[in-house]
């Protein structure tokens, strides 16, 4: 009985210790390690488009909504959707309902124009991190951009035309900060997307269409956070 309960004391010290045990410096391989534990080599792209689309006097047609009439004659001609037309006084609409064919490929989800088809168009491909920089003072801080693109397209890559700036193969960064903190490895993403230049990552400053004039709404900044084992 002494020797088992002697045992439990002894791995209980052990434990003890390692949690007690300061991590080694962050480095550009550590952080690297800490954002594949959370992420996959490639996540699903998906593109929506309002399953109504009008326009009044009050509310004109903008570039969204024609982008959107053009994304329903895509996929209309694909047959996956059909589209009916409709006036009422000075109001204009156009509503798709997804046929037989289209059920199994079409999601459905909100959005600030209301219901939405929701189809997958692609994928992001992490590419790793570059410019990684540790705290001069704080050895377990740090940042680095995470280099992703978009790739291998699906057969709707083509068909919605109301993607907003997703271009195959090209590069984009998230700027990630890193930290210890509670005996784990955590990292923030500080910046979702951003453009790649020579000089680094640059917020782009274009506003979407998608939030422009009546539905306009604050959007959450992308973020993620995790822990990881160090």
């Amino acid at each position: 009985m002494r020797t088992r309960v002697s045992q439990g004391l002894a791995l209980l010290s052990a434990t003890l210790l390692l949690a007690c045990q300061k991590p080694e410096p962050l480095t550009a391989a550590k952080a690297e390690q800490i954002l594949r534990s959370y992420m996959f080599q490639r996540e699903p792209v998906y593109a929506e488009v309002p399953q109504r689309v009008w326009w009044n006097t009050k509310n004109p047609k903008d570039d969204f909504d024609e982008k959107s009439l053009r994304t329903f004659q895509n996929l209309e001609k694909a047959g996956l959707i059909t589209v009916v037309n409709s006036s009422s006084g000075d109001t204009t609409s156009y509503t798709a309902k997804v046929t037989a064919k289209g059920f199994p490929i079409l999601g459905t989800s909100p959005s600030m124009r209301g219901p939405a088809f929701r189809g997958l168009i692609c994928y992001k491909v992490y590419d790793g991190i570059r410019n990684f920089q540790r705290h001069p003072t704080q050895p377990t801080v740090g940042h680095a951009e995470l280099i992703w693109h978009y790739d291998d397209p699906t057969p709707l890559y083509p068909l919605f035309e109301t993607k907003m700036n997703k271009p195959l193969k090209k590069p984009f960064a998230s700027l990630v900060s890193f930290y210890y903190k509670d005996h784990q490895w955590h990292f923030d993403v500080t910046v979702g997307k951003a453009e790649v230049s020579s000089r680094g990552p640059e917020r782009s400053t274009r506003q979407s269409l998608q939030t422009s004039r009546r539905f306009a709404t604050g959007a959450p900044r992308f973020s993620r956070v995790g822990p990881a084992s160090s």
